[in-house]
């Protein structure tokens, strides 16, 4: 789609920058210095043309209780798209890419509990075709920053933002939180007014949800509050999973590296397997696949690794947000 200097900024702002205020679009407007109904139209138009796939926040999914892991399952090449289907089926399974490499098919799960994610994949090893299947949960986290540039005007932390160490205590929360935040978890209405819609909704009152979403901002239960795009669309047509292999004495600074350069947009230590002995990842995003591996030959001569390889998507499966406690329900406040 054709996007002039105006569409640029406001893609750029809304990604990480959407405003919690009763009338989200109006705020937007003044930063601009263009009207909120001039806005809310581009961000329609964006979302009507692809451009965007909807706004939600992100949240960090132990925060609330919940486990993750990286899976990746060697699969006979003519029961792909079978293997595909019924991976998808799963709820828990957010994220699913046919990747160039004997582990062909890489999905995340999401789930309650480590016993759910455990009971999925033996029902997923089960399936004709799938020869095996590992399971890569995270140890560090360095970096978790989506965020695709479309205008000349850079980001002065993009290349800055390293996670801390420290792991943060599980958010306390009521049933009407639950209930909200499983709202939260579908795609904001693009309206005037949408949190006054999000409590008419739910019968929690417009003024508790702004402020428990910017209480969960600042203690960093919602990562990022804003669109998510879709990259291609911008011009980011390629994207590859480098893998390292790293010292565990190295793994920590190597890490912090990886996370500071802006083509990044996700760092990991994760476990090690049998037959797979990579434990650094980072997710490299590029206008092409020469582009990607020129970044990631570039990280390894900043850290000195050069025992690594870049898994490339070859296809999307699967791409959707996390929804939490959808089977929860509280009464209104």
């Amino acid at each position: 789609m054709a996007l002039d200097d105006r569409d640029r900024q406001l893609l750029d702002a809304i990604q990480s920058e959407f405003p919690v205020e009763s009338r989200p679009f109006e705020a937007f407007g003044a930063r601009f210095a263009i009207s909120g109904e001039e806005v809310l139209e581009r961000v329609q138009r964006f979302q009507r043309e692809g451009t965007i796939r909807e706004i939600s926040p992100v949240f960090d999914l132990k925060r609330l209780g919940y486990s993750s892991t990286l899976c990746a399952a060697d699969v006979a090449p003519d029961n792909v798209e079978d293997v595909a289907e019924a991976i998808n089926a799963y709820s828990e399974v957010t994220h699913n890419y046919l990747r160039e490499h004997a582990f062909n098919i890489w999905f995340t799960l999401i789930a309650c509990s480590i016993e759910d994610i455990d009971r999925i994949l033996e029902a997923i090893r089960a399936i004709p075709g799938v020869r095996r299947v590992i399971s890569l949960p995270s140890r560090r986290t360095f970096k978790i920053d989506v965020h695709f540039q479309t205008s000349g005007n850079k980001r002065a932390d993009t290349a800055l933002r390293v996670a801390s160490n420290s792991a943060a205590p599980a958010e306390p929360l009521h049933d009407c939180d639950m209930r909200l935040i499983s709202v939260l978890g579908e795609p904001l209405p693009l309206i005037k007014s949408p949190f006054a819609a999000i409590a008419e909704r739910t019968g929690i009152e417009e003024a508790y949800i702004l402020d428990r979403i910017r209480a969960w901002k600042a203690s960093g239960a919602i990562r990022r509050f804003g669109a998510r795009v879709a990259h291609h669309k911008l011009g980011f047509a390629a994207n590859g999973m480098s893998v390292w292999h790293v010292a565990e004495s190295e793994a920590e600074a190597a890490g912090q590296t990886m996370a500071k350069q802006p083509e990044v947009s996700h760092c990991y230590i994760r476990d090690t397997l049998p037959g797979w002995d990579y434990n650094l990842y980072a997710m490299i995003h590029g206008t092409t696949m020469d582009e990607v591996r020129a970044v990631a030959g570039r990280m390894a001569e900043l850290t000195g690794l050069h025992d690594y390889t870049v898994l490339f998507s070859v296809r999307e499966f699967k791409k959707s947000v996390p929804r939490y406690f959808n089977e929860k329900q509280a009464d209104p406040l």
